[in-house]
């Protein structure tokens, strides 16, 4: 793997191009550019170790749904999660139930499982790679995050979306011990990768998952031009009454900005390089 002077990572044998000659099929319905950038991004994030978190707390992708496009919705929340890194002690010691116990179990192996796929992916960036740590996090999303295990992949659908439509990022991109940000953290990781990865996913609708992001990112000039809307974290506590009204006002504006970008398109002159 070689850094190369404009700090991205170039991982392909020498004389030839990281990305393979037939049409990409890691991201089919995202422009070929956007997905070489977000490649490149994915491997310089997992080299990433400026916090100097403990062992275990590395850096975790997410990468788009297969129907994410630039233009669409993209899910922002705080940070992985740390359940996945725990050892089977800090399991025993932090959940009483043994049902409770075995839930830990299955998350941490399912973490371990993605931790590598996703060093697969690094190691050698491309289209059969990719497709496998994504189809994996989808599935991850879908069936194990959350507690109880599904409840992560149901919270997205409660806005008016599926996994497989949008785009899902991290504020922060590590785990960290006892889930405990420190706000010069945030701030760095926000520097140095979220703000980037929403320029290359271009979103129309940033959905802030979670009171922490919500006020982190409205307190913000974001590097998109996009509509920022305060949604429902899968742990979120508070009424149904309030969780209600703000899916609602999700959904409306996701529909809102689907409708406005369908209208423009159909605005675009034939042979016109708007988004589709």
């Amino acid at each position: 793997m070689t850094v190369l002077e404009n700090g991205r990572v170039d991982s392909s044998p020498p004389g030839q191009h990281r990305r393979s000659a037939k049409q990409p099929v890691g991201m089919p319905t995202c422009e070929e550019a956007t997905m070489n950038e977000l490649h490149d991004v994915y491997v310089r994030i997992c080299a990433c170790r400026e916090c100097g978190l403990p062992d275990g707390c590395c850096p975790q992708l997410r990468p788009p749904g297969p129907k994410y496009r630039p233009g669409g919705v993209v899910f922002v929340q705080i940070n992985p999660g740390h359940t996945g890194s725990m050892t089977a002690r800090e399991i025993e010691l932090k959940y009483v139930r043994q049902h409770d116990r075995e839930i830990a179990r299955r998350k941490a192996t399912n973490t371990q499982k993605l931790i590598s796929l996703q060093s697969q992916f690094v190691q050698s960036p491309g289209d059969e790679t990719y497709e496998t740590m994504r189809d994996g996090f989808l599935n991850s999303m879908s069936q194990h995050w959350g507690w109880p295990p599904g409840k992560y992949g149901a919270t997205i659908r409660a806005h008016g979306v599926s996994l497989d439509e949008i785009a899902i990022i991290n504020l922060a991109q590590c785990p960290v011990p006892d889930n405990s940000y420190q706000r010069h953290q945030l701030e760095r990781c926000w520097t140095k990768w979220t703000s980037q990865l929403l320029t290359h996913l271009q979103p129309c609708v940033i959905v802030a998952q979670g009171t922490q992001v919500w006020d982190f990112l409205r307190s913000r000039t974001l590097p998109v031009k996009a509509t920022l809307v305060e949604g429902v974290h899968h742990a979120d506590r508070k009424s149904n009454e309030d969780k209600q009204r703000r899916l609602l006002r999700v959904r409306e504006t996701i529909e809102q900005c689907v409708g406005d970008r369908r209208q423009n398109n159909r605005l675009q002159p034939s042979g016109g390089s708007g988004r589709s």
